[in-house]
């Protein structure tokens, strides 16, 4: 049963990746490996993942994510979709914004689903036109949230079919950068009486 719930994520992924390339929707794909911000790293925690992102807008794009935990593997999978704000400088993107989260695994003998909402930060250094570093941080809230700080860091690879660093903008890409901004500050107000 878990091998071909695996091969059914892993092609069902492929073949949206694929459709929406052919359909010329502006896309990134990539993976990435996500670990709690602590040192030592503990590794049994890790999370790793495969990522689409939707270019819709060079400051505002649409975020998927579909990984597992390899210690729990295949008994625990992770979802979730996000809508992220970017602000450019050249080659160098910062980004924030949230979403939900999706946590998949075996409940007494049947799949059962938990939501979360999440947060992230971080930065994309886009080597070329089509080749991005991405590094990040980000935190996982129950649903209700009890608003308890427990930041994970991640690093990965991003690669687009299409050229995703966009053009020199203008002085509407200070705005987005006051957008960030104040989504951090938010998110400081938000955790900070709680932790």
């Amino acid at each position: 049963m878990h091998r071909h719930l695996v091969s059914l994520l892993v092609v069902v992924s492929v073949l949206v990746i694929g459709l929406a390339a052919q359909a010329g929707v502006p896309l990134a794909f990539g993976f990435g490996v996500t670990v709690p911000a602590t040192i030592p790293i503990d590794w049994s925690a890790s999370f790793s993942s495969i990522t689409t992102e939707i270019l819709t807008d060079p400051n505002l794009t649409l975020l998927f994510t579909l990984g597992t935990y390899p210690a729990h593997f295949p008994d625990m999978f992770e979802g979730s979709t996000n809508a992220i704000v970017k602000s450019w400088l050249g080659p160098f993107a910062v980004y924030a914004g949230g979403g939900l989260d999706f946590l998949w695994r075996p409940i007494g003998g049947v799949w059962g689903w938990t939501p979360y909402i999440n947060l992230t930060a971080g930065t994309q250094i886009w080597l070329i036109d089509s080749v991005a570093l991405v590094a990040g941080v980000s935190t996982r809230e129950p649903l209700p949230p009890t608003w308890n700080f427990s930041p994970r860091v991640s690093l990965g690879l991003r690669f687009s079919l299409t050229p995703a660093r966009p053009p020199a903008l203008g002085k509407e890409n200070a705005f987005y950068f006051w957008v960030i901004v104040g989504l951090l500050v938010a998110a400081l107000l938000t955790y900070y009486p709680h932790s």
